[in-house]
């Protein structure tokens, strides 16, 4: 289908200052002479306020969901069309800065900004999202946007969807759509010269309905609308010290996210005895993260120079357990615990992490090192889960796998000719695993490169490579799931 978009707009680019200066009086007007406190050539050359403003209408010519992806335009008709920037500056350094993006549309934008150059600086913006995720999609399910949906008083339970003789007359249309909105805020502190300090704060909310499959038994599935209510709050702080030869940077990340349902229940349309005509399926649990961080860099001498980071990190998810299933049947089956209680700690600490020396005018030699730890401590039980909340299967364990990665390099780089590279090096990485099937493996990489750039256009490169990766021996943890066959291998455990 063919689209058609008008937008008719008009431009204040030249009333606008006028507009906003009336307001703040005779004081405040722009001043288009350059001061004589700008020795600077790339300093902007102008005082006061200034801005434009784009308004008008869009138009579009037909209901299309597709049309109307990402950009909020899915229905006929017309629309405010609205643009613009605002811009302040002054002789002591004050600036404020505006950006507004179809603030008509379900797909608009706001992005403030402004302070005191080299003091202090405060952020805040606003975006939303709208995502389509179906096109033209119906339902005989009612109740969609909640966490229960039912089947219509007059449905007609068959085996297939060609004997459900209810099916039409129910069927409603439903978009599957989400409208995800986003604030944003931060703040930024120049205490002095040496020091500073960031805050950025982020809310998202995603809300609306999405595609949800679940089957019975081994061929009859549903697809259905499920709710989408997610709230995700994220934390980022950070303390810098800086001076000509070190920067030391102290920091903290967090994360939570919120889900507003916890489980859908739908009916189900085929038919089935009393114990399997309501299914129930949990949905994304709650869960929090952290980090703390430590990173810097110091320059020993004008040649060499050492940087590293430091990290500390927690993930934890203790959303509550639904039983098995909800066929009554089986409700007897008991949890092994209330919650998972999920907990994993995740560390980073590069030692000398990059450590540069520029030996000669002509070869320079870069180490790196990088030791990186993944502690899953969730505990470990034995589940019995319930397929389909109709068949029962054997206990298993849960595997909550942890690993060590060490990542060591160095590389040697020369200036042969001026138009002449030559470089080569080694890399080292180890894995150490836990409940997975190779505890150890070790690969080692080395590597040889020559470059020559005969003209400023062109560039021939060599590059020779060759990789050994040496593995313990290949076992299978026994967790009571399925068996691979035994010449199977995970690719990234298997020698090579």
């Amino acid at each position: 289908m063919k689209k058609i978009t008008r937008k008719f707009a008009y431009s204040m680019s030249a009333c606008l200052p006028v507009l906003i200066l009336s307001i703040q009086g005779p004081t405040a007007l722009a001043d288009d002479t350059e001061p004589a406190i700008y020795s600077c050539k790339q300093c902007v050359k102008y005082t006061g306020w200034r801005g434009t403003l784009d308004f008008g209408f869009g138009y579009v010519s037909d209901d299309s969901l597709r049309f109307g992806d990402y950009r909020g335009l899915e229905e006929k008709g017309f629309y405010l069309a609205v643009d613009g920037d605002i811009h302040f500056r002054n002789l002591q350094g004050r600036y404020f800065d505006l950006y507004a993006t179809n603030l008509g549309y379900d797909s608009r934008e706001l992005d403030l900004r402004g302070g005191n150059q080299g003091r202090y600086e405060y952020r805040f913006g606003w975006q939303e999202i709208p995502k389509y995720r179906g096109y033209g999609t119906q339902t005989p399910f009612l109740g969609v946007g909640s966490d229960y949906l039912a089947l219509p008083s007059d449905w007609v339970y068959a085996s297939s969807t060609g004997d459900m003789s209810a099916l039409n007359s129910n069927l409603a249309p439903v978009p599957l759509k989400t409208q995800r909105k986003i604030l944003d805020a931060g703040l930024t502190l120049n205490f002095s010269r040496n020091w500073s300090y960031d805050f950025d704060y982020q809310r998202q909310e995603k809300k609306g309905t999405r595609s949800f499959g679940a089957g019975f038994y081994f061929n009859d599935a549903t697809i259905m609308p499920a709710p989408v209510d997610f709230t995700t709050n994220q934390f980022d702080m950070n303390l810098a010290w800086s001076t000509s030869r070190a920067q030391v940077r102290l920091g903290f990340i967090g994360s939570y996210f919120d889900n507003g349902n916890e489980s859908l229940t739908w009916g189900n349309p085929f038919a089935s005895s009393s114990l399997t005509q309501l299914f129930r399926a949990a949905l994304e649990p709650d869960n929090d993260s952290y980090q703390v961080n430590l990173s810097g860099a110091f320059a020993i001498t004008p040649r060499i120079r050492l940087s590293g980071l430091a990290a500390f990190g927690r993930l934890t998810q203790d959303e509550a357990f639904l039983p098995y299933t909800i066929n009554p049947v089986y409700s007897d089956l008991p949890l092994p615990r209330a919650s998972l209680d999920g907990k994993l700690d995740t560390s980073t600490f590069n030692l000398a992490g990059k450590f540069t020396a520029r030996m000669t005018n002509r070869l320079s030699f870069t180490a790196r090192g990088k030791w990186d730890e993944r502690d899953n401590k969730t505990p470990v039980d034995t589940y019995t889960p319930v397929v389909t909340d109709f068949i029962p299967v054997l206990p298993r364990y849960n595997r909550p796998y942890s690993y060590t990665r060490e990542q060591n390099s160095a590389d040697l780089r020369f200036r042969m000719h001026r138009v002449v590279r030559l470089s080569g090096g080694v890399r080292q990485l180890n894995m150490d695993r836990t409940l997975q099937a190779v505890e150890r493996t070790e690969e080692t990489t080395w590597w040889g490169e020559a470059k020559a750039m005969p003209t400023v256009s062109s560039q021939i490169r060599l590059k020779l490579e060759t990789a050994k990766r040496d593995g313990s021996d290949y076992l299978q943890p026994d967790d009571g799931g399925p068996v691979d066959h035994p010449l199977m291998r995970k690719f990234n455990m298997a020698d090579r």
